[in-house]
């Protein structure tokens, strides 16, 4: 009986993007190029040699990568665990893992940053700076070796995305079980490719940024801001989606509430290692570590100065705190209009998040600012993201066709 009624509400549903996927394409690409020159230029007249833009843009780059990012975790990792809860909503996070290619030809800007050696961005670009550190993180920190690993991991990252996206849209057209098969094989080391690589990239493009401070906890910090926005972007796409008639049938309250309970769980793990990571350093009171926390306004002397106090509570409430309270009732999780707000909240505080990271390393105790060359960069490389995004869900179905565990999927149901 139950199959019979998931076949009907299956057969029914809207599952084909084509309609609104050219114009949305097209806008996607026009903001991408619009926003990509406007920052270049507002940049090239800011009159730093380039500073501001390569603060902005490792800002802006950052926060759209964790977003891809999130959706090869949740790829790999609903294959892992064999979930049926997460298959009609799966084929979104495989769009932002396949976006890799792109991502990969959106950081040439850092790359260049790194190659021309004027230490714009890192200061470990300059040899002078690279003589004064100690030998390890002087070989660890040469441009060229960097370089060479951001193109490790870009190269595995595109690989394992496009593959797991390709192998989804193979199944629905052969209908092979033997596919899902072997998507759970290869999970498992797929995940570790994917927690080593990000741990990696994590120090490579944003500890390093201040290369005299470090923290063995980082690389956690920024997967749990990676998973956090994946949920969120999961949710308000699909309420998007079910607004112009997509899915309304496949991704029911049952579905929202998983998601909305996995966006609770990370925003609360965010807090716990955010919290760990501050809490140990406070404590070893080492120089080299407390000062990354002085400049970003974690001490009243240079706090109330230069505006970072402020910034640093906004995420304490605004990324944590708040949105634990708002998260907690089983009804928020269940209502797609308040759970979206809260995803977009979180995802509206993920950016302030590495904000709060990136920018203080512009210059020493220096003060909080945003300008339209921030807001260009997020117009820009998001409208690339999406315009990416859009192609690929152009292509085929919305949600997988002949998934084995399809059917579980649809008749989803909490406890």
């Amino acid at each position: 009986m139950a199959m019979e009624k998931t076949s009907s509400r299956s057969d029914s549903d809207k599952l084909d993007l084509q309609q609104h996927a050219a114009p949305l394409s097209k806008a996607a690409l026009v903001c991408a190029a619009v926003g990509l020159i406007a920052a270049v230029v507002l940049g090239m007249l800011h009159g730093d040699s380039g500073r501001q833009f390569f603060f902005a843009y490792l800002t802006g780059y950052m926060y759209f990568l964790s977003i891809a990012l999130g959706g090869l975790f949740f790829t790999i990792v609903q294959h892992l665990t064999k979930a049926a809860w997460s298959v009609n909503v799966r084929r979104i996070a495989e769009w932002l893992a396949a976006s890799m290619p792109m991502m990969a030809g959106l950081s040439i800007p850092i790359v260049a940053a790194i190659l021309l050696q004027h230490g714009s961005l890192y200061k470990w670009s300059l040899s002078d700076e690279r003589l004064a550190m100690p030998h390890f993180r002087s070989v660890y920190l040469n441009p060229f070796f960097v370089v060479l690993r951001l193109a490790v991991y870009f190269t595995l990252w595109s690989v394992i995305g496009r593959w797991y996206w390709r192998q989804s849209l193979e199944q629905d057209k052969s209908s092979d079980f033997n596919i899902t098969r072997r998507l759970q094989y290869r999970a498992a080391p797929a995940m570790l490719v994917f927690a080593v690589t990000l741990t990696l990239c994590a120090f490579d493009l944003l500890m390093s940024l201040d290369p005299n401070w470090s923290s063995t906890i980082f690389g956690v910090y920024i997967f749990a801001g990676s998973t956090i926005s994946i949920f969120a972007t999961i949710i308000l796409t699909v309420i998007l989606l079910q607004s112009r008639g997509y899915l309304r049938e496949s991704v029911t309250h049952e579905h929202f509430h998983d998601l909305g309970k996995f966006l609770f769980a990370f925003t609360f793990f965010f807090g716990y290692i955010a919290f760990s990571q501050f809490m140990l350093q406070w404590y070893g009171n080492i120089p080299e570590e407390t000062e990354w926390y002085r400049h970003r306004g974690a001490t009243t002397a240079i706090g109330a100065a230069n505006g970072w106090s402020v910034v640093i509570i906004m995420i304490l409430f605004g990324h944590v705190l708040i949105p634990f309270a708002g998260l907690l009732s089983r009804h928020v999780k269940r209502n797609p209009k308040f759970l979206g707000f809260w995803a977009a909240w979180l995802l509206f505080f993920h950016w302030w998040d590495l904000l709060w990271i990136v920018r203080p390393e512009m210059r020493a105790d220096h003060g909080f600012d945003i300008g339209l060359v921030d807001l260009a960069v997020f117009v820009g490389i998001g409208g690339a993201l999406l315009w990416t995004v859009v192609g690929k869900a152009g292509q085929a179905s919305l949600r997988p066709l002949h998934d084995p565990r399809l059917a579980d999927s649809l008749a989803f149901e909490n406890v």
